[in-house]
Order: structure tokens, then sequence, then C-alpha cells
């Protein structure tokens, strides 16, 4: 039986099939744990872009724009 590979580096060392909290499917992807945690940080940041309230970072005097259609 061939062994599981990391989706994103390609190890067999500690794969598992693994879901993050953006994906709203439940899918899950062979990842190692290094990866899934990088993963994972980006799956926070997909979720913070998708939030109807505007991070604290967001300075809507930056850039000219509003985080929301209402303002």
């Amino acid at each position: 039986m061939p062994t599981e590979r990391c989706l994103s580096c390609g190890t067999d060392q500690g794969v598992e099939y693994r879901t993050t909290p953006d994906r709203t499917d439940g899918k899950a992807f062979p990842r190692c744990t290094p990866c899934y945690e990088a993963r994972l940080a980006e799956a926070a940041h997909n979720l913070e872009l998708q939030s109807a309230v505007a991070p604290a970072w967001f300075d809507p005097a930056a850039a000219g724009e509003r985080w929301d259609e209402d303002d």
C-alpha cells in the first residue's frame, strides 16, 4: 500500500488527513504537522478577511476603502 504524502511539501513523515476551520465542506487533505500548522495560520487569515467586523489592522484612510458596503 502506498504511503500518503503531504499535499504541501511531499514528505511521508507524520502525514494525516486534516481539515481546516475555513473550509465549509469538511474535506480533509494529507498534511504533515509543520505544513498543517502553516495552513491553520493561513485559515485564520482567510477567516479574518471574510469577517463582517473589520480587524484591528484595517485602516480605511490607508487606501480610502471601507470594510463593509453599509458605511
